[in-house]
């Protein structure tokens, strides 16, 4: 099973820096409650609840070039839970630069509801390596 460590620590740093420091706001993970009456968990809410974001260290394509058609799915659940909560901001924070671009181009040819947003959220080098460093190895593991 492929150890996701590096992942959630790329998250965390995006939520306690990166987030406060481009949205002036604290942020944590938290539970919230749908439209629907369900729940779903956030990787980053606003102590006022009025930004929510998933947190995707996903890129755009996988280890062998190819479009990334179940990482991109899973963004596309994340904008579904998004659309379903009551939030001034709905934003999905991408680390990789061509899902974010990916992202911005389904956002233009308006396959994307318009109250969703996306950010970049450049992370640092040492992470971004360990990042790539856990990517490899895990594809490497499931024979990719």
């Amino acid at each position: 099973m492929a150890d996701t460590s590096v992942q959630v620590g790329v998250e965390d740093w995006v939520r306690r820096n990166w987030m406060a420091e481009n949205y002036g706001a604290k942020f944590n993970r938290d539970r919230l409650t749908l439209r629907s009456g369900g729940i779903f968990d956030f990787d980053a809410v606003s102590e006022d609840s009025s930004i929510v974001a998933p947190i995707s260290t996903s890129g755009a394509k996988t280890s062998g070039g190819k479009y990334a058609t179940g990482k991109f799915m899973k963004i596309r659940s994340d904008i579904l839970f998004l659309t379903m909560v009551e939030a001034k901001h709905r934003i999905i924070v991408l680390t990789e630069r061509d899902m974010f671009a990916q992202c911005e181009k389904e956002k233009a040819a308006v396959r994307i509801p318009p109250e969703i947003e996306f950010a970049f959220a450049e992370i640092p080098d040492e992470m971004n390596r360990r990042l790539i460093a856990a990517r490899e190895k895990a594809s490497n593991e499931s024979g990719g």
